[in-house]
């Protein structure tokens, strides 16, 4: 595999993941088939006539092949791939499209690192912060945050009971064994 595709490869592998999920990685970085969708829509790789239906048949038709000839790596239902199964997928994507191998790699090479565009952002900061202040709120929802504003969780939301087995009001509760003993 070509050092350009290695370093894609190795973006998109890591996208959607903390720092702690790569590390976990046992046999290596592995990137997986909704991260190759993305890569391949990016680059410009899916166009008009190679559409996203045949980019997943060509990858379930790698990952099948792969999953018959080394099971340990691949086994059964896997949706993820290495580096040589990912040089695979490229290879595939080539003869798919009626492409050369370099083309394919080319317009690869060509995205810099996974965008975000096109996601959420926050859209007015002082709104949500001023609803969110729980310092202003005032009866039965003051009730459910502490101190800090830190939420109580279900202790904030009901009235619990105490299941000792005593009734309310019960003034000498734990008292029955000092007296019978």
């Amino acid at each position: 595999m070509a050092t350009g595709s290695a370093d894609v490869f190795e973006k998109y592998a890591k996208f959607g993941k903390t720092e702690a999920q790569v590390k976990e990685m046992k046999g290596g970085l592995r990137i997986e088939t909704r991260n190759v969708q993305k890569l391949m829509k990016e680059s410009g790789v899916i166009d008009s006539k190679y559409s996203t239906q045949l980019l997943d048949n060509d990858i379930m038709r790698v990952i099948g092949k792969l999953t018959s000839s080394n099971p340990t790596k691949y086994p059964k239902g896997s949706k993820t791939l290495e580096k040589e199964g990912f040089d695979a997928l490229v290879h595939q994507i080539a003869e798919s499209k009626k492409s050369t191998y370099e083309a394919v790699l080319e317009k690869l090479n060509s995205v810099s690192g996974p965008s975000t565009a096109g996601t959420t952002g926050v859209a007015n900061a002082g709104n949500v912060a001023r609803m969110t202040d729980t310092s202003k709120y005032t009866g039965a929802h003051k009730e459910r945050f502490d101190a800090e504003g830190k939420g109580k969780g279900i202790d904030g939301r009901e009235e619990r009971s105490k299941n000792t087995g005593y009734v309310g009001n019960y003034k000498n509760e734990g008292t029955y064994d000092k007296g019978h003993k």
